[in-house]
Parts: C-alpha cells; sequence; structure tokens
C-alpha cells in the first residue's frame, strides 16, 4: 500500500525548511522550530500537519508579516522546495496575510510556481474580492502557465478540498469572465482548469454552461476535447442542452433487446463485463451517448447512485450493435465496497434503458478515518 500523503509532512521536509529558513533569516531558530513541529505532527492528519508547520513558521519568523513574507517567498525560490514541500508556504499566506491582501496576493505569484495557491486564494476572495479580482487579470497574461491557472482553478465554485466562496457559488459571471480569458491557453493544464470550472458551475447554472459551450463549438479555435470535459457531468444527467451541443441524439428511439453481467456473483478485486445490445428503431442515425449506473451498496444495506462513462455509438437506422464494458471491482481511495446485491442501470442519453445486478459476497477491509484522509492526494 503507498504511503498516506500525510507522511511526506514528516521530520525530514520540517527540518529542509527549517534549514532554508535559517539561511535566509539568521534569526530563525532552526532547531527549536523542527522540535516544536516534528513533536506535534503524529496525531495530526493531513491539513492539521500543513497548517501546523504555516503556523510554526509565522510564530519563529519577523512579528512584521511583510519582512516575514519576504522570508517565505525568499524560500519558496530555493532549489528543492516545490510540490508538496511547499504546500505550508501558501498555507502561510492563507492563515496569517489576509490583512495585508495587496502584500498576500503579490506573493501568491511567485509562491503558486512552487505548490498552486488555489487554496491560499480562497479567503482573499471571499474578503477582498474586487482587489484579488485585479490580480486574477494580471496573472491571465503571465508566461508561466502555473500563474494562469491560479484564476482558473482558484475561482472554481466547488473546488475539491477548497473552502467554500459563496460569491462563486452564486454569481458565475466572477469565474467565466477568466474562463473566457483561457480558453485558447496553449497549456493542456490550464484548459483542464477551465473545463473542470466550467463542469463546476454547472451544478447550478446548467443553462449558462450549455449556452457558452455552444458559443465556444462555433469557434474551430477551441479544443474540442475541453468542452467535452466541461460537459461530462450535465451529459451523465442527460441535460439536452448539453448532449445537443456535443452533437448526441437527445431523443433516442432504440430498443434493448439484452442487457446483462457477467460473472452474477463475484469477490473483491474480480472483474465484471457488461454486455448491452441494442436495436435502432430510428428512420434516421443516432449519435447514442451510453452510461451505467451502479447503485453501490452502503455499510448500513443503503444503495447509492453512480453513473460511469461507458461508450459512444453512431448506430445507423434500423441497426443492431452490441458494445461490452469490463470493470474491476476493487477498492479506492475513494470507495469502499460492501457485500450485498448491487443493482447496475444501462443508461442512453441520460435515460435509464435496462437494469441487472451483480452479488458481491465480501467487503472491502474497514479503514480507518485517518488512513482515508491521508490517503487522498489534492486534485490538481
Amino acid at each position: 500500500m503507498a504511503d498516506a500523503l500525510k507522511d511526506h509532512f514528516d521530520r525530514p521536509l520540517v527540518e529542509l525548511l527549517a534549514s532554508r529558513f535559517a539561511t535566509v533569516d539568521r534569526r530563525f531558530d532552526a532547531a527549536a522550530f523542527t522540535e516544536t513541529v516534528v513533536d506535534s505532527l503524529h496525531p495530526l492528519e493531513l491539513k492539521d500537519r500543513i497548517n501546523l508547520i504555516a503556523d510554526e513558521l509565522r510564530a519563529g519568523l519577523a512579528a512584521d508579516y511583510r519582512v516575514a513574507l519576504a522570508a517565505v517567498v525568499a524560500v519558496a525560490r530555493t532549489d528543492g522546495i516545490e510540490g508538496f514541500t511547499a504546500w505550508p508556504l501558501c498555507s502561510f499566506v492563507e492563515r496569517h496575510g489576509l490583512a495585508d491582501p495587496h502584500a498576500s496576493l503579490d506573493a501568491m505569484e511567485t509562491l503558486t510556481r512552487r505548490f498552486s495557491c488555489e487554496f491560499a486564494i480562497r479567503p482573499f476572495l471571499d474578503h477582498h474580492l474586487d482587489l484579488t479580482r485585479t490580480h486574477l487579470d494580471r496573472w491571465i497574461r503571465s508566461d508561466d502557465e502555473a500563474v494562469r491557472r491560479l484564476p482558473s482553478e482558484g475561482t472554481r465554485p466547488r473546488l475539491p478540498w477548497g473552502p467554500k466562496v459563496d460569491a462563486l457559488l452564486d454569481d458565475p459571471e466572477i469565474g467565466l469572465a477568466v474562463l473566457t480569458e483561457l480558453r485558447h491557453d496553449p497549456s493542456e493544464t490550464v484548459r483542464r482548469s477551465v473545463a473542470n470550472h466550467l463542469n463546476d458551475i454547472a451544478r447550478n447554472h446548467p443553462e449558462r454552461v450549455v449556452q457558452i459551450t455552444r458559443e465556444w463549438r462555433a469557434d474551430p479555435t477551441i479544443e474540442p476535447s475541453m468542452i467535452r470535459h466541461a460537459l461530462r457531468s450535465l451529459v451523465k444527467r442527460g441535460d439536452r442542452g448539453a448532449l445537443a451541443v456535443l452533437g448526441f441524439t437527445t431523443e433516442p428511439r432504440v430498443a434493448v433487446t439484452a442487457f446483462d453481467i457477467v460473472p452474477a456473483e463475484l469477490r473483491l478485486s474480480d472483474s465484471i463485463e457488461l454486455r448491452a445490445t441494442l436495436i435502432s428503431e430510428a428512420t434516421t442515425d443516432q449519435h447514442l451517448v451510453i452510461d451505467f449506473v451502479v447503485h453501490h451498496v452502503g455499510a448500513d444495506g443503503t444503495t447509492r447512485p453512480r453513473v460511469f462513462k461507458w461508450t459512444t455509438v453512431e448506430l445507423a437506422a434500423g441497426a443492431t450493435t452490441t458494445v461490452t464494458k469490463r470493470r474491476r471491482i476493487a477498492t479506492a481511495s475513494t470507495r469502499r465496497y460492501h457485500a450485498g446485491r448491487h443493482r447496475v442501470e444501462l443508461q442512453i442519453a441520460g435515460e435509464i434503458a435496462a437494469e441487472c445486478a451483480f452479488e458481491l459476497l465480501d467487503s472491502s477491509p474497514s479503514a480507518s478515518p485517518s488512513a482515508a484522509a491521508g490517503s487522498t492526494s489534492p486534485p490538481r
């Protein structure tokens, strides 16, 4: 089993940060910082470990925030301080910089090159929205893709692991102003963030996302995969506007003559194969999006559905086709399986067309809350 992400924040990381801060600030007591942090790390989960390091940095640096912030930025510019190692530096600004937003936001332009400030920027959007938007407008034009990604990722209405910002949930135009500027970005990483942001907006404002993706779809310079990724949740929900934007049939005429699972009984880590046979009842060709829904059994015996992508099919008038899908039933960092009957539904253009089931004979091993919290990497 892979090490939990929280275990990355250990004595070697603390000692590395301590040595770097002692180099840029001779008043910094590296030994005291190291022992204070390391003595408290063991019982803490991921975010608490990061926050502890950030808070002890604040306690050990100059009382003047701008002087302390200058040390943080200086350390961020040194070799080896990147990725998760730099996360506490972003949290330093998130937790201690809100009273000096100008200096804090300026520092983020450097810090986000080392580890994304998508979490750190959220309180500033909440408390200093206009000022923060001014910085976003400037960062959009950066020559560094990590800086350009921050305006899109940091303003996502439903950023995983990110604190809620009411303004972003209420007004999609805040984020859309950013996305419009980034829709042609040369970086796949930035365009992926744009798509994820649109997918977030679609939860509360589906019509607006359909409208804007329809406009973008008409632009031949827009990457089609970005639009498909942006509309993925609406497509799974069978939103007719989203289906139409992507050219799918919105009202399919299909008969399902067979839908089954092999094997009907299995154990964890075994695979199932889904097979469905479809016959067109239309007089014209159909472009069909096909998904499947697994009703996962919970610990209390209740079930919760989750939609999974299957395939797309070009089905000629009157034609018959058979589609198959193989899936391994195994524990993941975000899902445990429980023994019992799992219903599986065939979904065509968002509508349930057939149903079958498989029986899972054993359950995932029990996982402690700490293990689950520490095993998931932050979404990028």
